[in-house]
């Protein structure tokens, strides 16, 4: 992406109508799409601290949800779509979205991926499709890397980042990043908090009767 950024310009042109704009924009699905994420966000994890509330108080280990399986995705959605996406890159790294620059009718220089600009867009990288991606490790860790409900999350994933792309407000670089992102961190919290050692210890605790 950074050798040949006009690929941005190129995937985001096939959404673009010369003196129209972004036309899918505004459309039902492209809406459904962008408004469906922080209702999942809310819905799922106000979800995933109330199986882990039950198994607690219970004594049960459904869907073997323990309290560090919680907080792996607690601390993936803060410090990835929260943190570094939302707070840190699109607050600070100023790339203008694709209904801004010039190419399309806007007014803004157009910055290739990963690469600091002073346009003051929120374009690098993509809050919406940072937290629909987020999801594909909710559905890893709750259903396993190979089940049924990883593929649902990532064809959603990538339904929100065609939306966004679709509507002007990404780059296709800026979805990718924030997919490659959440993985990257998803991998570093799976290490650190179910190892090799938490799961012989994960193993034991559910022989004894007494999930974490």
């Amino acid at each position: 992406m950074l050798a040949f950024p006009q690929i941005d310009l190129a995937l985001s042109g096939l959404f673009y109508t010369p003196g129209a704009g972004f036309t899918l924009r505004g459309q039902a699905w492209e809406q459904l799409l962008y408004h469906s994420v922080p209702v999942l966000m809310v819905t799922v994890n106000l979800g995933l601290i109330g199986l882990w509330l039950f198994n607690r108080v219970k004594g049960r280990a459904l869907l073997g949800f323990d309290g560090r399986r919680l907080v792996l995705l607690l601390c993936l959605l803060a410090l990835l779509p929260g943190l570094l996406v939302n707070q840190v890159f699109k607050e600070h790294w100023g790339r203008a979205r694709p209904v801004q620059v010039t190419e399309f009718g806007g007014q803004r220089t157009f910055t290739p991926p990963f690469v600091r600009s002073d346009q003051r867009g929120g374009a690098f990288s993509s809050g919406h499709a940072a937290a629909a991606f987020y999801l594909i490790g909710v559905a890893a860790v709750l259903s396993g890397p190979h089940s049924g409900w990883v593929l649902l999350a990532t064809l959603y994933a990538l339904l929100v980042g065609l939306a966004r792309i679709a509507a002007g407000g990404h780059f296709v670089s800026d979805v990718v990043t924030s997919g490659f992102l959440v993985l990257f961190g998803y991998l570093v919290l799976h290490h650190l908090l179910l190892g090799a050692g938490n799961r012989v210890a994960d193993a034991a605790g559910t022989v004894r009767g007494r999930p974490r």
